[in-house]
């Protein structure tokens, strides 16, 4: 047997059903060819031998939910994630504007959150950015991005677009607020990003994530980097750059539709789940049913604890949700749909159950983003349905300080119920939904694990019932991503014929205290079968 590489001395866990654990791999062609024992390794002719120091090695890691675009544009905005005040907001926006200037003539900010404000304010306001200045356009978003604020030039600017009447309904003009559909009104005020700009930003998202494992991302990328009406530029950008051998990271492309009129389009243009090629693929129709948790905008079934005048914001009612599983279902195409609320996540379940009554085994595997506020009775309809969950254990790092708050004790305590989910047989992945919070996959890990904060508490994890083993959280971005885009067979585990996307440690997670395991490097990452990043 001759062989391209030979990784040896290492410990290989496969991710297999069965656990296996090998001490080399070999390559070939960019897929595994060989898995054995060192001591095997004789029997083979090798190219080029590299020795693993008793690394641990996995398969490569996969995000099964992000935004690429969004993340790549949102390195040139403010970062205003940490902020602990209005006044700080306000001198971050002003101290980026001096070094940075104007992005597309606007000033643009990205990852405030009201409930790390510690000077008494509940919110930001027009007001507010007015202080900055009236003289251009400034936009802020809050960092679930389903919230924003802009000042009164912002606001005058996007006044002068056409809004639909369903968008309108989200914005204050008063006090400046922008919510979930309407925020993506001031692209419109943006220059047209070209094709050319898009490849940019996805060359620049890529070699972050390969600094992180990542050798697949799911990503959701019609939304604010680039308006859903320029959909395509997001498939030419994509497919040209395969085309010209530099894609290092492979992308199954969540499609994200606000507007029927355009997910018709996209159909009729014969664009379907499973096109393309080795590094770039059409994945599932992304639609977003409700906001987030804390924006207050994710549909309850009954009031916000501390605000019962509100049950949050059904993006899509029953109907359109219907409208667009059904168009879908008849043209062969993945559901995903953002739920974060019991309400929501109760809808979507009851119609893909409806849409896949003749069989409920769900072949395309259709699923629920985030999936967060549950209960048995949704989680029952989950299962009867075989419906996916695409999950974000990163998400309880801030979520511990609100959710209880906004749901009352019995709401949140039956929430964030991965363990549940498993036990019930249900196929959940793992996901971080950057740029809102980190794609560091070791620190999702650690989250699902201890079930603590970035800081280490409380002490014996929040939902100490809900905690995964390292193992049940290293599937979730391995073996379990890989069935959520229907490509088991290809990649995943480390099996004779899969591609050779593998990440390396620098230290073993499965060895050392559960505490520390956010706190680990990626030594390399390889991808079919190549080196595209080493740690120095």
């Amino acid at each position: 047997m001759t062989i391209d590489t030979l990784l040896y001395n290492g410990e290989f866990h496969s991710m297999d059903k069965d656990n296996s654990v090998y001490e080399a791999l070999g390559i070939k062609d960019g897929k595994i060819s060989f898995l054995g024992k060192d001591i095997d390794v004789q029997k083979v002719n090798v190219k080029q031998k590299i020795d693993m120091q008793g690394k641990l090695v996995l398969p490569g890691f996969v995000d099964t939910h992000l935004h690429a675009l969004d993340y790549a544009e949102t390195k040139k905005f403010i970062k205003l994630n940490g902020s602990e005040s209005v006044d700080e907001v306000i001198e971050r926006s002003k101290e980026h504007y001096k070094k940075n200037g104007l992005s597309q003539e606007w000033l643009i900010g990205w990852g405030w959150n009201q409930s790390e404000f510690k000077d008494g304010n509940d919110f930001i306001y027009k007001e507010d950015l007015d202080k900055i200045s009236t003289e251009y356009p400034i936009i802020l978003l809050r960092v679930c991005a389903h919230v924003a604020v802009v000042n009164s030039k912002a606001m005058e600017l996007i006044l002068k677009n056409e809004i639909t009447k369903e968008a309108m309904e989200y914005i204050d003009i008063e006090k400046g607020i922008l919510r979930e559909s309407s925020i993506i009104v001031y692209r419109k005020a943006l220059a047209k990003p070209t094709i050319e700009y898009i490849k940019e930003m996805i060359l620049s998202a890529q070699e972050d994530f390969l600094k992180e494992g990542i050798t697949q991302v799911h990503s959701a990328d019609y939304f604010s980097a680039v308006p859903e009406e320029d959909w395509e530029k997001v498939i030419t950008a994509y497919t040209e750059l395969e085309k010209e051998g530099k894609l290092k990271v492979r992308t199954y492309e969540q499609c994200m539709f606000f507007i029927y009129e355009n997910f018709e389009e996209f159909i009729e243009k014969g664009y379907r789940t499973g096109q393309g090629g080795e590094y770039f693929k059409i994945g599932p129709l992304k639609v977003i049913s409700d906001g987030s948790l804390g924006a207050r905008t994710a549909y309850l079934n009954e009031p916000y604890t501390d605000n019962p005048e509100t049950r949050g914001i059904q993006i899509l009612d029953e109907n359109q949700l219907r409208k667009f599983f059904k168009k879908a279902k008849e043209n062969n195409m993945q559901i995903a749909v953002h739920g974060i609320g019991d309400g929501a996540i109760e809808i979507a379940a009851d119609i893909l159950n409806e849409v896949n009554k003749d069989n409920l085994s769900n072949p395309m595997r259709d699923g629920i983003v985030h999936a967060q506020i549950t209960n048995k009775r949704i989680i029952d309809k989950m299962v009867k349905g075989n419906i996916t969950a695409y999950i974000q254990p990163v998400f309880i790092d801030s979520d511990m300080e609100i959710a209880e708050e906004r749901l009352g004790k019995e709401r949140t305590f039956s929430s964030y119920a991965w363990k549940t989910m498993l036990d019930e047989g249900l196929h959940i992945s793992g996901g971080s939904d950057a740029p809102v919070v980190s794609f560091n996959i070791l620190e999702n890990i650690y989250f699902a694990v201890t079930s603590k904060n970035i800081k280490g508490f409380p002490e014996g994890g929040w939902m100490p019932s809900q905690k995964l083993t390292v193992d049940e959280a290293v599937r979730l971005f391995t073996i379990n991503a890989a069935y959520q885009s229907l490509e088991e067979n290809i990649k995943g585990t480390l099996k004779i014929g899969k591609y050779a996307d593998i990440v390396g440690l620098e230290r073993n997670i499965y060895n050392i205290p559960e505490d520390e395991i956010k706190d680990v490097k990626v030594s390399f990452t390889m991808v079919n079968g190549k080196i595209v990043y080493q740690k120095n």
